[in-house]
């Protein structure tokens, strides 16, 4: 049974085409540097879990299967005190109560990649982008600004 962030994920596959497209250029420039490379999402707690993607023609394609060779890894996971799994950290920050700034400078999340592709502070401004995307996917109100 799929968990609340994998059937996210599905929609967002749907209509990631929207995403890519308001993406700046400097930002699509960086994400040619990842084409054809593959990623494992992992998303600790019980709505969580490990997702394969491939990033091609500018779209994230889900993998059904763990790809062979190299990849780059992404953790959400929680601490035990304030997060019990990456899912409830993956939740506050959709629902706008944890920062992406907060997330990553608290360590709640993780990349572990062969080459930088941006920095912390792009990555943020992508990551909000991302969660834009994800609240209107959700019926929520975007963030303005």
């Amino acid at each position: 049974m799929a968990g609340l962030i994998e059937e996210m994920f599905d929609r967002f596959m749907a209509r990631q085409s929207r995403f890519f497209e308001r993406l700046p250029k400097k930002a699509k420039i960086k994400l040619s540097e990842a084409e054809n490379k593959y990623a494992e999402l992992r998303i600790t707690g019980p709505e969580g879990g490990i997702f394969y993607f491939k990033f091609t023609g500018q779209r994230l394609q889900k993998l059904t299967e763990v790809p062979d060779g190299k990849m780059d890894k992404f953790l959400f996971d929680g601490d035990s005190i304030n997060y019990p799994g990456g899912d409830e950290v993956l939740f506050d920050v959709i629902d706008r109560s944890l920062s992406p700034r907060a997330a990553i400078s608290r360590k709640y999340f993780r990349a572990n990649t062969d080459k930088i592709i941006y920095d912390t502070e792009e990555f943020a401004q992508a990551f909000e982008k991302f969660l834009d995307e994800m609240t209107s996917i959700l019926g929520g109100k975007s963030k303005v600004g």
